[in-house]
């Protein structure tokens, strides 16, 4: 078996916590206009762009809750974000998470190097929150995690599929092997450590008896407690930053500089 699919623990020791991340970040909501839907105004109330913050650096990545389809279909029962490392950045992150039977937390990311979110953005589609159609991307990289609360009450994870080929034309193949290592295992465990902390949150805001867990409603994020909200949220922020600075300083490099913007934020946080 290869070591990143075998569970290991997520959480990092001598890594800051969501809580101690969140004392130096500043979350900002305001209503998400540039993307409204001009053909059905009701559907706009949930449309919202989270901001983070900070004090001593101008950095402020955007996180969009977002529906997410793929050929014709929707990522049912997946909760999704767009990260932005800046505004407008050519580079973005869309982050899926899922809920399952027993514990089980899916975090899958897709790295969307060269495109922004005009790009896959469908404001007209009937959904209360906007709708990103991958299909519509250049290329997509991808990471998918799963974590687990295990017995001991000390989550563990562990990272499949990743796959990196579909930038393969910009880099040479020793340069895919080493992209595809660092994505599978610094960037997942970095991911690992702060996502294990959401687990938490959503079994503690849906206990059950049963061992199946209830299927996360769309309108679960936008209405956690503010606290909850805000590590909600950076956890997805650093997530999508991660990936997207691994991509950057390995494949796009002069390409196009927003990446630095990614690399500029979780610089200042870890």
């Amino acid at each position: 078996m290869n070591y990143s699919n075998e569970q290991k623990p997520a959480k990092i020791l001598n890594l800051r916590t969501l809580k101690e991340v969140n004392e130096s970040l500043y979350l900002t909501k305001t209503a998400d206009t540039a993307y409204f839907s001009v053909k059905k105004p009701e559907n706009n109330s949930d449309r919202v762009t989270f901001g983070l913050t900070t004090s001593d650096v101008n950095i402020k990545p955007l996180i969009r809750q977002v529906n997410c389809i793929n050929k014709g279909k929707r990522y049912n029962n997946y909760q999704s974000f767009v990260v932005e490392p800046k505004d407008k950045s050519t580079g973005i992150a869309v982050i899926l998470i899922k809920l399952e039977e027993n514990q089980v937390f899916f975090c899958n990311i897709r790295i969307l190097p060269l495109n922004t979110l005009s790009d896959i953005a469908e404001p007209e589609t009937d959904s209360r929150l906007l709708t990103v159609n991958l299909e519509r991307s250049k290329c997509i990289l991808k990471t998918d995690i799963t974590i687990t609360a295990s017995n001991t009450g000390e989550a563990l994870y562990a990272t499949h599929d990743v796959d990196v080929h579909a930038i393969s034309d910009l880099i040479t193949q020793g340069e895919i092997v080493e992209l595809k290592r660092e994505l599978e295992f610094q960037g997942t465990k970095l991911i690992a450590h702060y996502f294990q902390e959401i687990l938490e949150i959503i079994i503690n805001e849906n206990p059950s008896n049963t061992g199946k867990l209830p299927l996360i409603p769309d309108d679960y994020i936008i209405n956690l407690p503010n606290d909850q909200l805000k590590e909600m949220i950076t956890a997805n922020a650093i997530s999508g930053c991660i990936a997207l600075e691994i991509v950057g300083s390995n494949v796009i490099k002069d390409i196009n500089k927003d990446w630095t913007a990614a690399g500029s934020f979780i610089g200042y946080l870890i």
